[in-house]
């Protein structure tokens, strides 16, 4: 006997509310498909207005082409779209929508009306019930469409019990507009939440855009554009000073052909682009713009457009990474000099002319140039300051030599002797130590603290860079083994870039032997040897993370106290130097403004 067939052929009805879940999630889902509908008829001005997170009420106005009466009938049908005609149409569709589903699936989970009217003409309103047939009769209105969504989910009670508080939804919301008004900054956007004007946008430039949503506060001149081109796309990244990175991605974001993607190759290469400049950990203030030829391009991978895949993305890393490193290697970004006498207005990003290594203050012929005072002199060939041993012993023998005279003479300095506090270079004065981290200095009114690690760690990295670093052989080599065949061939690849940067390295049986290191370094470094071993950089950073591992591993540490002639020397050297971040991306120093300090203390209110 047969038994029922268990395959049914769903209602039209169920069968839509079910389609519509895929595009209509919340109220923010239904506000992004309406924003663009309005971008796509050309719209200058957009008005949204929420009321109860979107969920009670959700209307979007814009001043685009509007729709006449028999558009309008056809526009909540599903498959109904103005956008293409068949299917070779997506190669080359630059509009944000063009499925034709998103009214239809609104329609599908909440009551609708659309009130449009094209230029010349008489305005109708279409309005719409789930479940019933929709209407359209003329009605008073003004060129362009105005969209209403009540209710939504009223009638698909399952879906409406996952929906979040009105506060939460109405959040949700309001980035759902940031996200559209961001990549089209010549539009107006204006977003009301319960009557009130919760976020006004005019029209701006791409910089001006982004920087009046996600830094409001930042000092002009922090956030700039950066072009960019390869085959078939071209584009631009807004990026902002290194201060605004943040240890989330939150600042990070892509836009391919306007629609914000998450493409993570992308946002992978904009940290790539950045890691000279910031530390582990923390992701840049940059927003890639990207206009691609849409046959080099498919969103139509994700009902929501979210995701795109690329024909062929590498061009468009190397593109992004080139454009925004070029940009970065032009411009400083050390606070304060504005507030200086000295130094006429300009931007924390202007770029000006750097000192080059021989540009340092004058120090006695034949030290090195990286030489600190205190230490011992080196063996010929070796790099003074890249010995932590010779600054620390620089500085017991200072406080030995100030723990005799006290105790010759009975106590502490007479009164009228020279102030420690008042020893300086030209242009500061140098205060003292601090935490064991800082070196504190005042300059041209302000209180400077200074890193002495990361101040002692560029010096170092900039004179690797310079001239090949001075190796040592091992007493005892460190053996090495390759934990992967991948590992081993990218060794085997290696070995001559390493010797460039000073660490020698022998195959033995299948083991691996590192026979020598820079100098500076010794088997008590071994783990910072094998960790960037181990990391295998790309072939274009390999030199360059070596010579920051050496340059880490070398640098006076924090707690190490220096002399006064060796801290005064290291400010004089890191108030010249180009790139005044470390060469893991930390500021080498800080300013703090007299204004500042005293609204600290509340003198200045």
């Amino acid at each position: 006997m047969d038994s029922a067939p268990r395959i049914r052929i769903l209602p039209p009805d169920t069968a839509k509310r079910i389609a519509a879940g895929e595009v209509i999630e919340r109220p923010a889902s239904v506000l992004r498909e309406l924003l663009d509908n309005a971008l796509d008829a050309g719209a200058s001005v957009i008005e949204a207005d929420l009321e109860g997170g979107g969920i009670a009420s959700l209307r979007v106005t814009d001043d685009g082409r509007g729709m006449g009466p028999e558009d309008l009938a056809l526009s909540i049908l599903p498959h109904a779209t103005s956008k293409i005609a068949e299917l070779d149409d997506l190669l080359t569709a630059r509009t944000l929508g063009f499925r034709g589903e998103a009214l239809a699936s609104v329609a599908a989970v909440a009551r609708l009306s659309i009130l449009s009217a094209e230029r010349d003409g008489v305005p109708h309103l279409l309005t719409s019930v789930p479940g019933s047939p929709a209407s359209v009769e003329p009605a008073a209105g003004r060129p362009g469409t105005t969209v209403r969504v009540r209710g939504l989910f009223d009638s698909y009670p399952a879906r409406k019990l996952f929906l979040k508080r009105p506060a939460t939804e109405s959040a949700l919301c309001r980035q759902a507009l940031v996200d559209k008004a961001i990549p089209f900054p010549s539009t107006a956007f204006r977003l009301f939440t319960e009557g009130a004007l919760s976020l006004f946008l005019p029209p701006a430039g791409p910089a001006e855009r982004v920087a009046s949503v996600y830094a409001p506060d930042a000092p002009a001149g922090l956030v700039s554009e950066v072009a960019l081109s390869g085959p078939g796309f071209e584009g631009r990244t807004v990026i902002g000073d290194p201060a605004l990175a943040r240890t989330d991605r939150r600042h990070s974001q892509v836009f391919v052909n306007r629609r914000r993607v998450a493409e993570y190759s992308l946002l992978q290469a904009l940290d790539w682009a950045f890691s000279p400049v910031l530390p582990g950990g923390q992701h840049p203030f940059a927003f890639l713009f990207l206009d691609i030829d849409p046959a080099l391009v498919d969103f139509n991978i994700h009902p929501a457009k979210r995701e795109v895949r690329f024909r062929d993305i590498e061009p468009v890393r190397k593109a992004v990474v080139r454009a925004v490193r070029e940009a970065l290697s032009d411009r400083i970004r050390l606070a304060g000099l504005r507030d200086r006498e000295d130094v006429p207005e300009r931007s924390l990003w202007e770029v000006r002319e750097t000192p080059g290594l021989r540009d340092y203050p004058p120090r006695a012929p034949g030290t090195d140039p990286g030489a600190l005072p205190g230490g011992t002199a080196e063996p010929e060939g070796r790099a003074g300051w890249d010995r932590v041993a010779d600054l620390a012993a620089g500085a017991r023998r200072a406080r030995e030599a100030e723990s005799g005279a006290e105790a010759r003479g009975g106590g502490s300095a007479p009164a009228g002797g020279p102030s420690p506090a008042t020893d300086g270079g030209p242009g500061f004065r140098y205060l003292g130590s601090a935490l064991g981290v800082f070196l504190v200095y005042e300059e041209d009114g302000a209180l400077w603290l200074l890193d002495q690690h990361a101040a002692h760690e560029r010096l170092i990295f900039d004179r690797l860079v310079a001239r090949p670093s001075t190796v040592q052989e091992l007493l005892v080599p460190l053996v090495l083994e390759p934990d992967s065949d991948m590992e081993e061939v990218w060794l085997a690849a290696s070995v001559e870039t390493l010797k460039e940067a000073g660490y020698i390295l022998e195959r033995t049986g299948s083991d691996w032997l590192v026979t020598g290191l820079p100098a500076g370094l010794g088997n008590g470094d071994a783990s910072a040897v094998l960790e960037l071993l181990r990391s295998r950089p790309s072939p274009d950073a390999l030199l360059r993370e070596a010579h920051a591992t050496t340059a880490c591993r070398a640098a006076v540490k924090d707690g190490d106290e220096l002399d006064r002639a060796a801290a005064v020397e290291l400010i004089a050297r890191a108030r010249e130097l180009p790139e005044p971040r470390c060469p893991h991306g930390r500021p080498v120093r800080l300013r703090f403004g007299k204004d500042e300090l005293y609204r600290l203390v509340k003198r200045i209110i």
